[in-house]
């Protein structure tokens, strides 16, 4: 219910820019930088959520369908695989600053932690979970249980 409700809320007051295709709702919230970067991880972007007091419009996004390797990993080939899911992230989405290409956030739902919005994301016509499991940074994930990486990257 709280899904639901925080879906509403998103769609009726979040405002953004609809993508094309007509299978998702989508938005284009404003990227903001913390610390320097759009992004904390591989499936984590920083945004600026439209309509809300500035305290707590500074979010974060948790990219849908795809599960990253964490920054504060178990060994250091996760540590190490992370950085490189971070920096592909950060560069694909500077890259779209620079550009002007639209990042959009699709199908927005409130996430399990506080403070978090769960989204599939776009980076012009490049879904980003596709792209980042294509190239190795993440694996797909649906929801269910995760399993580690350190014996899968070592």
């Amino acid at each position: 219910m709280k899904k639901y409700l925080f879906g509403l809320f998103l769609v009726s007051v979040c405002g953004g820019v609809r993508a094309d295709a007509s299978d998702f709702n989508c938005y284009q919230w404003p990227l903001r930088e913390s610390k320097g970067s759009l992004a904390y991880d591989g499936d984590t972007i920083f945004i600026q959520m439209p309509g809300l007091p500035d305290p707590i419009s500074r979010m974060s996004v948790r990219v849908a369908g795809l599960d990253a390797p964490e920054i504060r990993g178990a060994c250091d080939a996760e540590k190490s695989a992370a950085a490189a899911a971070r920096d592909r992230v950060r560069a694909l989405l500077d890259q779209a600053v620079q550009t002007n290409t639209p990042v959009q956030f699709c199908n927005p739902e409130w996430g399990r932690y506080g403070g978090r919005v769960v989204a599939w994301v776009a980076v012009g016509n490049i879904w980003l979970h596709e792209l980042l499991i294509r190239e190795g940074h993440a694996r797909p994930y649906d929801g269910g249980e995760r399993g580690g990486w350190c014996s899968s990257l070592e």
